[in-house]
C-alpha cells in the first residue's frame, strides 16, 4: 500500500506499520498470558500506551473478573485443544473502565525458534453492531407493545361500540314488530339494515385482531352442513330479493349431511363471500356452488365457489383486494364501502384450514372466488327426523322462569320485551348481587347474566350461585359484548352454560334459549322419542340442567367424553414424569368436568395420589398402585359417559 506524500514522493507502508495502523486490533501474547506484542489500533481504542501493556500486563487483565474466569477455565483450555477459536464475544475493560464490545479470534502459533507456543488474537470493534442490535431490539419491543396496544385499544373500542349498538338493534327489532306504516316499515328497515352493517364493520376488526394476534384457531366440531346452508341461503335470499337478483345454489345429490369441522370458519368465509357477491352486483345473480373433489368412507374433500354477474376485477388488483384495508380501487370503496377486511380475513382463515382462495373475473363481467376444504365424515352423527323450521317470530317457548342479570335498565327492557313475546315470564337484577339473592330465594329456569357489572361481575355471580345448596341448578347464559373466543377459559371456570354476544339479534336469543328450554310448537324440529335407558347416577346432574333437552344432552355428554379422553391423555403423561404441579393444573381445570358427573372415586384417587407427589411421601408401589387406579376408573368414567350417550342418540 503507498500515498504520495507532499513533496511528490509515493511512500510505501512497511508490514510493521500495516500491522500498527490495522483496522482491527492485534495483540500477541504467551502460555501465561503475557502480552509481548500489540498494535497500535488496540492501543488507542484501550486508552494505553505501549510501555504500560507490552511484557507488562497479561490478556486476561483485559477482562471483568467474570471474562477472566471464563477465559482461563474454557477460553483457553479450548485454544489448547483444537489450536484456535473464532468469534467469540467479550467486553474488553479499557483503561478508564469502560468496555469495548469485542469478537475474538485467536490462533496458535509455533516458533521454529524456540518449542515455546505463542498465542495471536485479532479483535474486532462490534460496538456499532450492538448499538444497532440494541436499536434493534428497542424497535422490536416497541412494534410489540404497539401491537399489544393496537390489539387492546380494538378489543375496548369494540366492546364499547357493541353495548349501545345492542340497544339499537334490539329497539329496531322491537320497532319492526309493531303495527307500522309503509314509512315506518322503510325507516325500521333503513335501521335495521345499517345497525347490522356497523356491528359487521366493528366484527371484521375484531376479527382481524384476533387473527393478528394468533388467538384464532381451529375447532372440530360435529355440524350439519345442510343446517349451515339453510341458514346462509335464507339470510341472503332476502337481500337478493331487497335488490333484485337471483340466488342460485347447486348442491351435489350424494352430499354427506354430518361433517367434523370448523363449522363457524366455514360460515364465516362464505358469508363473506356471499356478502361481497350481492353487494358489488346490480343485477343478474349470485351462485353458490358446491362439488364434491373426493369422497372416501371416512373423508370428503369439498370445493366452495361463489360467482357472480357484478362489476368484477381488473387482473392487476388480483392480490391488491386480499391486503388488509384494501379494495379493488378508491372509486369502489366510495361507492359500495366497508373496511376491506372481509376477503383478508377470509384468506386467513382458509390458511389455518391449509387452503387458499382462488380467483376468477373479468371487469364489468363478474367474479367466482373458489377453495378447497377437506373434512372428516361424522361417521357418528344418528339421523334427525325433522320438519321444516319456522321462523323465530312464529315460535313460542314452553313456560319457564328466566331471571335477567344486567346493569343497564335498557338492555333489560329490550330482553324483557322479547321474553313476554315468547310465553316467558322472568324477573330483573341489576348486579351479580342481586342475583345471587335472587336465585338464592326461588327457583329459576335458567338465568341471562351479563359479565360485565359493577359490585359482583357476571363470573363471580356464577360461581356464587353454583355454590348454592339448590335443589336444582339453574343454566346460565352469558350476555357480553366481548368476544367468545377471548373469554371461553373464564366462562368454563365459572360454569356457565352458554353464551350469546352483544349485540344480538331476537333469531340468536331465540335460538340459544330453545337449546336449554322446550319449545311449544308442531313443527320446528321434532326429535323422534327415545325409549329410557338405565341411567346412572353419575348423569343425574346433567337431567336436572337438560329439562328433557335431548339435544343438550348429547352435546354437553358429547363435549364431557371428548374432555374425559383427553384428560386421560394429560394424566397418562403427567404419570410418567410425576409432575405434582402439573397434576394440581389439571385437577384444577377438571373440577366442573368431575362435578357434572360426579366421579367422585376419580377425584378422590387424584387428590390422594397428588398429596402422595407434593410431599414426597409415597412409596413407589404405593404410588404405582394410584397410577393404576387412576387409568382403570378413567376408563369406567369413558365407558360409562360414552354408553349413556349412545343410549339416547338410539
Amino acid at each position: 500500500m503507498s500515498e504520495v506524500n507532499r513533496d511528490g514522493y509515493r511512500h510505501i507502508e512497511t508490514a510493521e506499520e500495516l500491522y500498527q495502523n490495522a483496522p482491527c486490533g492485534y495483540v500477541s501474547f504467551l502460555h501465561d498470558g503475557t502480552i509481548f506484542n500489540i498494535n497500535g489500533t488496540l492501543l488507542n481504542w484501550l486508552g494505553y500506551s505501549r510501555e504500560e501493556v507490552q511484557d507488562r500486563m497479561r490478556f486476561q487483565q483485559f477482562f471483568k473478573v467474570g471474562g477472566q474466569i471464563y477465559f482461563e477455565t474454557h477460553f483457553f483450555p479450548l485454544i489448547q485443544m483444537q489450536g484456535f477459536v473464532n468469534e467469540i464475544n467479550f467486553d474488553i475493560l479499557r483503561k478508564d473502565k469502560t468496555l469495548l464490545p469485542c469478537l475474538l479470534n485467536v490462533s496458535e502459533v509455533t516458533s521454529s525458534n524456540s518449542e515455546e507456543k505463542t498465542y495471536r488474537a485479532s479483535i474486532f470493534n462490534i460496538s456499532d453492531r450492538k448499538n444497532y442490535e440494541r436499536e434493534l431490539i428497542a424497535a422490536r419491543k416497541k412494534a410489540e407493545e404497539t401491537s399489544r396496544a393496537k390489539a387492546a385499544f380494538l378489543s375496548m373500542i369494540s366492546h364499547e361500540i357493541r353495548t349501545p349498538l345492542n340497544a339499537i338493534l334490539g329497539i329496531g327489532n322491537l320497532f319492526h314488530k309493531t303495527s307500522l306504516n309503509a314509512q315506518q316499515k322503510e325507516y325500521a328497515r333503513i335501521l335495521l339494515n345499517s345497525s347490522e352493517n356497523l356491528l359487521g364493520l366493528v366484527n371484521n376488526l375484531l376479527d382481524m385482531s384476533k387473527i393478528e394476534s394468533h388467538k384464532v384457531k381451529l375447532e372440530k366440531l360435529p355440524f350439519s352442513v345442510t343446517d349451515l346452508l339453510e341458514v346462509l341461503i335464507s339470510t341472503f335470499q332476502v337481500k337478493c330479493d331487497e335488490k333484485h337478483i337471483e340466488l342460485r345454489v347447486i348442491l351435489p345429490a350424494n352430499l354427506p349431511e354430518h361433517l367434523l369441522g370448523d363449522p363457524y370458519k366455514l360460515n364465516q368465509v362464505l358469508t363473506n363471500l356471499l356478502g361481497n357477491a350481492i353487494k358489488f352486483t346490480k343485477e343478474g345473480y349470485v351462485k353458490l356452488e358446491i362439488s364434491i373433489l373426493e369422497l372416501s368412507e371416512k373423508k370428503i374433500f369439498l370445493r366452495f365457489a361463489v360467482s357472480d354477474t357484478g362489476i368484477g376485477i381488473a387482473e392487476d388488483k388480483f392480490e391488491a383486494i386480499f391486503d388488509e384495508f384494501s379494495q379493488a380501487s378508491y372509486d369502489v370503496g366510495l361507492k359500495y364501502g366497508g373496511t376491506g377486511l372481509g376477503l383478508t380475513i377470509s384468506q386467513r382463515l382458509l390458511q389455518l384450514h391449509g387452503s387458499k382462495m382462488q380467483l376468477e373475473s373479468e371487469e364489468g363481467k363478474g367474479s367466482r372466488f373458489s377453495f378447497d376444504l377437506h373434512y372428516d365424515l361424522d361417521l357418528q352423527a344418528g339421523q334427525k327426523k325433522k320438519k321444516a323450521l319456522r321462523k323465530w317470530e312464529e315460535q313460542q317457548l314452553d313456560p319457564a322462569h328466566i331471571l335477567v342479570v344486567d346493569d343497564n335498565p335498557l338492555n333489560i327492557f329490550i330482553i324483557n320485551e322479547f321474553l313476554s313475546g315468547w310465553n316467558l315470564s322472568y324477573e330483573a337484577a341489576e348486579n351479580g348481587k342481586e342475583a345471587v339473592e335472587a336465585v338464592g330465594r326461588r327457583n329459576f329456569d335458567l338465568v341471562l347474566m351479563d359479565l360485565h357489572m359493577p359490585s359482583m361481575n357476571g363470573y363471580e355471580a356464577s360461581k356464587a350461585i353454583r355454590d348454592l345448596p339448590l335443589e336444582r341448578q339453574p343454566v346460565i347464559i352469558a350476555l357480553s359484548a366481548s368476544a367468545t373466543g377471548d373469554i371461553s377459559e373464564k366462562l368454563e371456570q365459572a360454569a356457565i352454560n352458554g353464551f350469546v354476544p352483544k349485540p344480538f339479534s331476537p333469531a340468536q336469543l331465540f335460538e340459544k334459549l330453545s337449546q336449554h328450554l322446550g319449545a311449544d310448537n308442531g313443527d320446528h324440529i321434532i326429535e323422534e322419542e327415545i325409549p329410557a335407558a338405565p341411567v346412572s347416577t353419575n348423569m343425574s346432574r346433567f337431567e336436572k340442567m337438560s329439562q328433557g333437552n335431548t339435544e343438550f344432552m348429547r352435546k354437553a355428554l358429547g363435549s364431557s367424553l371428548q374432555a374425559f379422553i383427553n384428560y386421560q391423555k394429560e394424566i397418562q403423561s403427567i404419570t410418567s414424569s410425576r409432575n405434582s404441579d402439573a397434576l394440581a393444573s389439571l385437577i384444577h381445570k377438571m373440577s366442573m368436568s368431575l362435578y357434572y358427573v360426579q366421579a367422585y372415586r376419580l377425584s378422590t384417587l387424584m387428590e390422594q395420589y397428588g398429596d402422595m407427589l407434593q410431599h414426597q411421601a409415597g412409596e413407589t408401589e404405593r404410588l404405582e398402585q394410584l397410577e393404576h387406579g387412576i387409568d382403570q376408573e378413567f376408563q369406567k368414567v369413558i365407558i360409562e359417559i360414552g354408553t349413556y350417550l349412545e343410549s339416547i342418540r338410539e
